[in-house]
């Protein structure tokens, strides 16, 4: 990650302010123009407020979405709070309760729907970090005024939520009708590793808790989706690997899968068969080098590997092999085998190759046994 990149703040972190904002509101209105705030890793950072109002009981603060250099779906979406002081706490379902305050997911905060999640399902998308700080920050100032007593009910809202959620992972990870309010720490860095792997975990996770399977898909694209749609393979039981078909075997490891099949463009399964469980071009390549050495593995002619070890794409190099599906055929195997090796042979793995237009390369030996045995379950 380039450590010249801009950190921004987490919608959590926006949630926790705008409801900070509110009650300030209501008990003091001592916030002007922004807020010095502690995030949950320590961080203090200012954060601008966009707006707050207070109508009657009630009290709104509305911030606005900063993600830094992240390209992140919400930036610059207003996150908003409305907080009202109450007799008695009302009794909602999907509300997260703490002693004398009462969090909501209003319009635009999603609902999780299945297991899995940090949440459990029929409560607001508020995961446990954001909830964290926003009743920490709500008790400290009610503190502060001597006001431990009040009964706070607390609505997240966010006016985009719903349209934003669209351009997410939710609908696949069974949160409906917006955003999640997220942040472990309260801090967006700009993209990492980490952070999209941490998001293709919980989503493999979710498929294992939701269902009796032992088996998951791993594709590399689009064509792998299109074969099991052709195949009438359950597409809800696949997750995009990304380049990082390594660390998605340990996840199903962990999570306690037993059969995975890989369906995938050769220019990135080819790398696996030659043992590089991150497929990214930057930190290794070898597909051509790769297929030459197993077209040395059939013989194919020494002008035709000559070709490969000069063509500009794995793509290319397919078409100067004479003897395709002997040789296609063999290295889905070998995908098959050094994958079944990498989760220490804890894991089954079939395999099938595609080119960009669709067309299957070759398959390993158990491949098509395979897709009748998860066509049946």
């Amino acid at each position: 990650m380039n450590n010249d990149l801009r950190s921004g703040y987490t919608t959590g972190t926006c949630a926790t302010v705008a409801a900070l904002v509110a009650l300030d509101l209501l008990l003091k209105n001592e916030i002007e123009n922004n807020c010095i705030f502690t995030t949950l890793n320590g961080t203090t950072i200012d954060i601008p407020i966009k707006a707050k109002k207070r109508v009657g009981d009630w009290a709104r603060g509305v911030v606005i979405k900063d993600a830094g250099d992240d390209p992140d779906v919400t930036n610059g979406i207003e996150i908003c709070a409305k907080v009202k002081v109450v007799d008695e706490l009302p009794d909602i379902k999907k509300a997260h309760k703490f002693n004398n305050i009462l969090l909501v997911g209003g319009r635009g905060v999603g609902v999780v729907t299945k297991k899995g999640l940090k949440v459990e399902p029929g409560k607001s998308a508020i995961n446990p970090g954001p909830q964290e700080m926003i009743i920490k920050a709500l008790a400290e100032l009610l503190e502060s005024c001597e006001m431990n007593h009040l009964k706070l009910l607390v609505y997240i809202y966010v006016p985009k939520g719903r349209e934003k959620a669209l351009k997410t992972f939710n609908g696949k990870l069974g949160i409906l009708g917006g955003i999640s309010i997220l942040g472990s720490t309260g801090i967006v860095k700009p993209m990492s590793e980490e952070a999209l792997q941490n998001s293709m975990f919980a989503e493999l996770k979710v498929l294992k808790e939701n269902s009796d399977r032992d088996w998951v898909l791993f594709l590399f694209g689009n064509h792998g989706k299109q074969f099991c749609i052709d195949n009438n393979i359950d597409i809800g039981q696949s997750v995009v690997t990304s380049n990082f078909i390594g660390f998605m075997i340990d996840s199903a490891v962990k999570l306690g899968f037993k059969r995975v099949m890989l369906i995938g463009h050769i220019g990135k399964a080819i790398k696996v068969a030659g043992g590089i469980f991150n497929t990214h071009s930057r930190v290794a390549d070898a597909r051509l080098e790769v297929i030459a050495a197993n077209a040395v593995l059939i013989d194919e002619p020494r002008e035709n590997i000559l070709k490969v070890l000069e063509s500009n794409t794995a793509e290319e190099a397919c078409e100067y092999i004479s003897e395709k599906e002997r040789l296609f055929n063999l290295i889905a195997n070998k995908v098959s085998k050094r994958s079944s090796e990498f989760s220490r042979e804890t894991l089954k793995f079939e395999s099938v190759l595609f080119n960009y237009k669709g067309d299957i390369l070759g398959s390993s030996d158990g491949f098509y046994k395979m897709v009748e045995e998860l066509k049946s379950e």
